[in-house]
Order: structure tokens, then sequence, then C-alpha cells
């Protein structure tokens, strides 16, 4: 458990400091620009809600030319998260994917590294994307009525505050795979995990995929071995964050940064 000192939380280094205030001053300067919105500034647009924020995410998906930044602090496995397809569509032209998240992320979502194999894990205190230097999106805090917030913004000081967190956060980070390591799962056995967490059968995959019975079969029992699961059924709770509160978790060595 964290301990809290005078507003700090002991452990931290200087650095890890720095950057948990480099995030909460990125915060106040979209909430700054966001009470200017009020006296008729547009530089910051609210993105209210989870439908808005997959309507936004869709609307900047092709905008993206080079590169796509993303800083997410906890990341959990939805199995019908469209993000994931929205980055294959990206990385299909060529847009390099970089993503930044804690290492909590990588023990609760153990399909993390092989969604996102260049995946890094780090401290990270803010949700922002950033695409090619021009655009952000940043997360803010739900409303008073539990929804997502986030602000979409093309302001070129926040762009420029959200990207010095990025920096400050890679030189703290470290690649989840080491080099040269390929990742536990292949895109076909994402794409079986994927139906097996929504509760189809085999038979069902199989047709779904265009795959043999046999070869779901086999997949399955490598899906299993990936994730040390004893059963579909574990196999199922582990990829939505088994442990996200404790439990077994508490038995495994901690995750450094």
């Amino acid at each position: 458990m964290d301990v809290i000192d005078h507003g700090h939380v002991l452990g931290e280094t200087p650095d890890i400091r720095r950057l948990r205030e480099q995030s909460d001053e990125v915060e106040r300067l979209v909430g700054d620009l966001a009470a200017s919105n009020a006296r008729g500034g547009e530089e910051v647009r609210p993105v209210v809600g989870l439908g808005a924020l997959v309507a936004e995410l869709k609307r900047l998906e092709p905008t993206a030319t080079r590169v796509s930044r993303v800083l997410q602090p906890d990341y959990s496995y939805d199995p019908e998260d469209p993000g994931v397809e929205l980055t294959q569509r990206a990385e299909a032209r060529g847009v390099q994917q970089q993503l930044i998240t804690s290492p909590q992320s990588l023990r609760t979502h153990p399909l993390l590294s092989s969604i996102f194999p260049r995946v890094q894990s780090g401290p990270v205190f803010l949700r922002a994307m950033v695409i090619d230097e021009a655009s952000a999106l940043i997360g803010g805090r739900p409303d008073a009525f539990g929804n997502r917030v986030s602000w979409s913004t093309r302001a070129p000081q926040v762009v420029a505050a959200v990207l010095e967190v990025w920096e400050a956060t890679v030189r703290l980070s470290k690649p989840a795979l080491a080099p040269g390591e390929q990742p536990p799962l292949t895109r076909r056995q994402l794409d079986v995990a994927r139906l097996l967490c929504i509760g189809e059968k085999d038979k069902s995959i199989a047709r779904l995929l265009d795959l043999s019975a046999r070869t779901v079969e086999r997949e399955v029992s490598a899906i299993l071995r990936a994730l040390q699961a004893t059963s579909r059924t574990e196999a199922v709770l582990l990829m939505r964050g088994r442990g996200v509160n404790g439990g077994w978790s508490e038995l495994s060595d901690p995750v450094g940064p």
C-alpha cells in the first residue's frame, strides 16, 4: 500500500515526483482553458460519455499520419474495445503506435504485450493521447453523473505540455518485452481469446474466424498455457483483470517500474 507523507508518496524518486507535478500542471492548464470556453473560448472541446469518446477516437484515427502517443495509467482488457481495431487500422497505414502504462496494468491485463508489443511500463499519472504533435485528447475527472470526461484540443500549449510529460515518462519507463522477446500470443490467438472472452464456443469461434475446430482447440490450449490458466473460466477471469483488487496478485512478486 502506498504511504502518503505530507502530500507525497513515500518511495517516489525526485524524477517521479516531478513527473506527477508535470501531469497535474497539464490538468490545471486544460481546466483553465475549459473555463475560458464559458467566456467564448474554443481552445478545448469537452467529450462527455463513453459513446462520445469512441466517436472522437474514430474521428481522430484517420488524422494520424506518423505517430500516436498514448499515456494510460490503468489499462484493462475489454474484448469489445473498438480502440484495438482503430490502432490496427492506423498501424496498417504506417502510423507508429506508442503506449506507456503502469506496471500494474501488465499484471491485470495479460494480453497487453500481445496487443501492443511495443508497450512500455512506468509511472503514469496522466491519461492522454497526442497525435502527430498536432492534437491531443486528455482525460479528465468524471462528471457529477459518472460520465467519463475528456478534452479534445489542438491548442499548441496543451500539446506541448503533454509531449513534455510524455518525454519525461519515457525516461522512467522500460519495454514490457525484452529485446528479441516475442509477444505471448499471436494475432490469431488474440482473435480466439477475444471470442472466448465474450462466451463463444469452439464451433462458433471456428465459424467466425474460418478455422477448423481442431485449430481452435489448439489455439485455446496455447492461450491457457500463456496465461498459466488451468481452465477456460480461469483464462477469461485472468483476461478480464482477475486480481485487480487483490486476490492472486498478492501471491506474486510485485512488478517494479
